[in-house]
């Protein structure tokens, strides 16, 4: 993942903010913290591994399922 330090720093800032909003969490947003802060590389790639992707196929199927609902809600109201 390569993100200029600007970046790095919102990026350091949000996880600082979550450490005081998840007090539960907060061992991994100061680990997750630390690996932005000081730009290790290799762990930085977990942060890419959070994020998921649904393929398009999927995403259509999902919001056929919600527009069907939508519709079957519709007609019984």
């Amino acid at each position: 993942m390569e993100m200029t330090n600007a970046q790095r720093l919102i990026l350091s800032n949000q996880y600082k903010m979550m450490t005081m909003l998840d007090p539960a969490n907060a061992e991994r947003y100061r680990r997750l913290q630390t690996i932005i802060e000081r730009g290790y590389g290799l762990q930085m790639r977990e942060l890419d591994r959070e994020f998921g992707e649904l393929k398009e196929e999927t995403c259509r199927t999902i919001i056929d399922i919600m527009e069907m609902y939508h519709g079957v809600a519709c007609f019984l109201v």
